[in-house]
């Protein structure tokens, strides 16, 4: 692996115990140093179970994944992997384990043997970088959905990770929950350089990603940034997906003979259009 590239897979498959088929088929791929990919699918899709192969959760069927150089067969590296690979999960209460935050952020540090002056160092730098510095000595149970996704993402940047992966970590957050996750993982994408992998179901949360894939079947079905996948609407609804609202209206307008681009993702973007339709009349 070159130092362009944190997590590679070749012929990567997998197979459920007793599932009779693959849940991930023949899929390589790779996440760059400082990318934001999004793998999107319907459920059953098998881009959990990717994101699973990846923090060497589960261990291929066939084929490899290599996290920064590292073989997640070897089950000597696996310590190794998943300091390299952080996850956060879908449900922040089934990763949270301490009953104040800032013990929860040193969890990990002190399983690890981190020496106590750099766990204090790396608990305040890991919520500074959520904004939750103020809430250090609360109790997770009593902050928002939102905020307990943050500490777990804290949880994670603690162990100084070159990449991110969010299993549908914003499902079960209301919008301003998502929107606090969805800010706080593209801030430290842009500022601290850490490549992010997001497993979503939101169409709006992939169409701010540098890249997408979409899986189908366990294999990869589409590839390419989000205007690529996102203008092919009837490709990707018939992968039982949607597409960005902005991008549907750009396609409903096209069907109608109205000369709009029909690469829209946002709400500015169209505006932009409407402006200059507005100007050519």
């Amino acid at each position: 692996m070159t130092s362009e590239n944190r997590i590679i897979t070749s012929g990567l498959s997998y197979a459920y115990p007793e599932a009779g088929k693959f849940a991930v088929h023949d899929v390589s791929m790779r996440v760059k140093n400082g990318e934001f990919l999004a793998i999107l699918g319907h459920n059953g899709s098998g881009k959990s179970t990717l994101a699973k192969l990846f923090n060497a959760l589960y261990v291929p069927s066939s084929g490899n994944v290599w996290v920064c150089g590292l073989d997640t067969r070897d089950d000597d590296l696996v310590f190794d992997i998943r300091q390299h690979a952080g996850m956060v999960f879908q449900n922040p209460d089934n990763q949270i384990v301490a009953t104040v935050v800032e013990e929860d952020v040193a969890f990990g540090l002190e399983n690890n043997g981190v020496p106590a002056p750099e766990i204090r160092l790396r608990i305040d730098e890991a919520l500074r970088a959520v904004n939750m510095e103020k809430y250090a000595k609360k109790a997770p149970h009593l902050l928002s959905g939102g905020q307990k996704q943050r500490v777990a993402i804290a949880g994670v940047l603690a162990m100084k990770p070159d990449v991110i992966i969010l299993d549908e970590s914003t499902a079960m957050l209301d919008p301003s929950g998502r929107r606090e996750v969805m800010n706080t993982v593209h801030r430290l994408n842009r500022e601290e350089g850490i490549s992010v992998v997001i497993i979503t179901h939101y169409m709006a949360e992939a169409a701010t990603a540098d890249y997408v894939i979409v899986m189908d079947e366990g294999e990869i079905a589409m590839t390419g940034t989000p205007r690529e996948v996102f203008s092919k609407v009837e490709k990707v609804r018939a992968l039982g997906l949607d597409v960005p609202e902005m991008t549907d209206l750009a396609h409903l307008l096209r069907q109608d003979g109205v000369d709009v681009r029909a690469d829209v993702l946002t709400v500015e973007e169209m505006v932009e259009e409407v402006c200059r339709l507005s100007s050519n009349t």
